[in-house]
């Protein structure tokens, strides 16, 4: 668990072992699977993207993939327009519910390219009209995360990297972790201990190689607490990196705004309230970041959302006691 206000570090402490049958203890900055936390992540890249005139929130799925100017509803088969990237964003482009875990083995969406993936999404329809219903789902990420494909020519992991991971210095975020990374990810370290660094680079290099080339841009990255506070940081300080200004601020400031068909879900972010904003994940994970005060909290378990929740739930009460002081 971190705590930051203004930059600076208030708290900043792990507990217990990294797993039941293990004596090893959880780092501080321990690298995990954030799980949904990614999408704030990917809805922030889009931001930048917006801000450098490549894409913009309206714009239909349909300007960027012919197939989604051509959906129809699953049940009756009526033709429907396309969702936006902000609809898609704030899951309530039309796709049912659902996560990438909920699939079947041999759904076509696992073994497909980014490409495939977005394509499939469309042919199958939409279960509900855009912008009329809130459904949780992975599904609108997939098809934004082929539009920034299409619009920067470059794959999803390479311009998210290259646009928002290397400037923010989150070194440690990614869609596919190194030999470092795993050594010291609580959830694989058991699994490769005593095996030869060599045979694990071989391993990873040829997973890397048979990829189909997609990404889960709405679940599926690996962080530390310290590359997370980095991340909400631009946040609270409005899309600038010291002097620099990644986003601006007119264009961050859409990701906040509370989105038609929603109780309470902007682009990418849950709004908590009190401009309190950030997002949980299945694996045991919270964010949150007080744009007004410049607080960002961060914690990180790899219990599973249900397991976690007393967990994350004490840590933000613990948090806001530290911040109280």
């Amino acid at each position: 668990m971190c705590v930051v206000e203004n930059g600076k570090v208030l708290f900043n402490q792990a507990y217990g072992v990294t797993d039941p049958k293990s004596t090893r203890r959880w780092e501080k900055n321990s690298p995990v699977q954030i799980a949904s936390m990614t999408k704030s992540i990917t809805s922030t890249l889009v931001a930048v993207l917006v801000g450098e005139g490549k894409l913009a929130f309206d714009d239909p799925i349909s300007k960027y993939i012919p197939e989604y100017a051509r959906l129809k509803m699953r049940k009756s088969g009526a033709e429907v327009r396309s969702p936006t990237i902000a609809e898609c964003l704030s899951h309530t482009s039309g796709f049912p519910g659902g996560t990438m875990g909920s699939l079947p083995a041999g759904s076509p969406i696992r073994t497909s390219d980014q490409a495939g993936v977005a394509t499939s999404l469309a042919k199958q329809g939409l279960a509900a009209k855009p912008g009329t219903k809130y459904a949780y789902t992975f599904r609108g990420f997939a098809a934004v995360a082929r539009c920034v494909e299409i619009v920067t020519g470059k794959r999803f992991p390479e311009i998210l990297e290259e646009r928002l991971l290397k400037p923010l210095g989150m070194s440690n975020t990614t869609f596919q972790p190194n030999l470092e990374l795993l050594k010291r990810h609580p959830r694989y370290a058991k699994h490769i201990a005593g095996r030869d660094d060599e045979e694990i680079s071989a391993y990873l290099e040829k997973r890397k190689r048979e990829s189909k080339g997609f990404v889960n841009a709405a679940g599926a990255l690996i962080s530390t607490p310290t590359d997370l506070v980095k991340f909400y940081r631009l946040h609270s300080v409005r899309g600038k990196i010291g002097d620099k200004r990644l986003i601006p601020e007119k264009v961050i400031a859409k990701l906040y705004e509370k989105q038609p068909g929603t109780r309470g879900y902007g682009l990418g972010f849950n709004l908590f309230g009190n401009a309190v904003v950030g997002h949980g994940g299945a694996s045991g994970t919270i964010g949150a970041v007080d744009l007004k005060n410049d607080r960002v909290v961060v914690i990180l378990t790899q219990a599973g959302s249900t397991a976690a929740r007393p967990l994350t739930r004490r840590g933000m009460q613990l948090a806001r006691e530290i911040l109280a002081k």
